[in-house]
């Protein structure tokens, strides 16, 4: 009994020193082995989702657009429309017929004239697609304050993420406070989900550029599609874009001053517009002002064409207030 105790007296410090060593040993093993077999699993994971993209079939039945008219529609409604519909363009097209249609026929039986009627007609059948593309407008414009450190998210998540770029924009939307920029990254990621093809991927991208309408977005878009596709490690890439766009960022600010005189001009249509009403009113005298505002065709010809010149000059003032960030 008394040797039992001496020796594990006595040798009891170096088992456990050996035992210490042995389970760090272990320990570290453990942490490789798990670091290697997480990269692994991703890799896989990601070949697994390709592989299934590209064996399924198309089988969507929604009308393709190849004229470039209905193909620039389709991107418009899909960029500024929150629900999606294999209809929108047709739907689209018969609301601005209808309108213009309505302004024609209204204009017509004022005016009884057939030509002046139809160039209003026209006119009106575009206000819905410039009130879109004022919407687009100004998420371009949002996007191009925004869309640097968008590349520096995505950057940084995609090098965390092991190069996994699904992953890296899901922590990417994470991390972005606009609740409209996360809305643009969550629809990218949630397209690139359900897409079907190699066709619907690129579709979706294209979407996701249309977007931010600028040559970074499309720059950035192919490097998504390299990473996700095709599975090339695009970290380079996404860093010599980040620093190209650093570079020009002063660049475009000294640009963008130089359209504000334009802006101005064009807002001045609508105050000048009610003056002159208010001064032909006061000078009208004794006369009825609104039999000779209203009460013949050429005077109101004229107001009609001066309240759609109106609009058109604010809007156009409008895409010109948030121009895009661009070279």
């Amino acid at each position: 009994m008394e040797n039992i105790i001496n020796w594990f007296l006595g040798s009891s410090i170096r088992y456990l020193l050996y035992g210490l060593l042995i389970l760090a040993g272990l320990w570290t093993s453990k942490q490789i082995m798990l670091s290697t077999l997480k990269l692994r699993y991703a890799e896989w994971k990601y070949r697994y989702r390709i592989r299934r993209i590209q064996s399924q079939t198309d089988i969507s039945h929604a009308p393709s657009y190849r004229h470039p008219l209905t193909r620039h529609l389709f991107l418009l409604l899909r960029t500024v429309k929150d629900e999606r519909n294999d209809y929108d363009v047709p739907a689209f097209l018969m609301l601005s017929c209808l309108f213009g249609f309505g302004a024609w026929m209204i204009v017509f039986l004022i005016l009884d004239d057939i030509v002046i009627s139809f160039v209003i007609g026209v006119l009106v059948s575009i206000i819905p697609y410039l009130y879109l593309r004022l919407r687009l407008n100004n998420l371009r414009h949002m996007m191009s304050t925004e869309f640097l450190n968008i590349v520096q998210l995505i950057t940084q998540n995609y090098n965390a993420q092991h190069y996994d770029m699904y992953h890296a924009l899901i922590e990417t939307q994470k991390e972005i406070k606009n609740k409209t920029m996360r809305k643009v990254i969550v629809k990218l990621i949630s397209d690139l989900q359900v897409a079907r093809s190699e066709k619907e991927l690129r579709e979706s991208i294209q979407v996701f550029t249309y977007t931010a309408g600028t040559s970074w977005s499309k720059r950035l878009g192919s490097i998504i599609l390299k990473a996700y596709l095709y599975d090339e490690n695009v970290l380079n890439a996404l860093m010599t874009l980040s620093k190209q766009m650093e570079q020009t960022e002063e660049m475009l600010e000294e640009e963008k001053s130089e359209t504000l005189d334009h802006v101005y001009n064009g807002y001045l249509t609508l105050p000048i517009f009610i003056a002159s009403l208010f001064l032909g009113y006061f000078t009208s005298g004794a006369q009825d002002w609104w039999k000779l505002q209203f009460g013949f065709s050429p005077t109101l010809f004229t107001f009609i064409l001066s309240v759609v010149s109106v609009v058109f000059s604010l809007i156009i003032a409008l895409f010109l207030k948030h121009p895009k960030n661009d070279l």
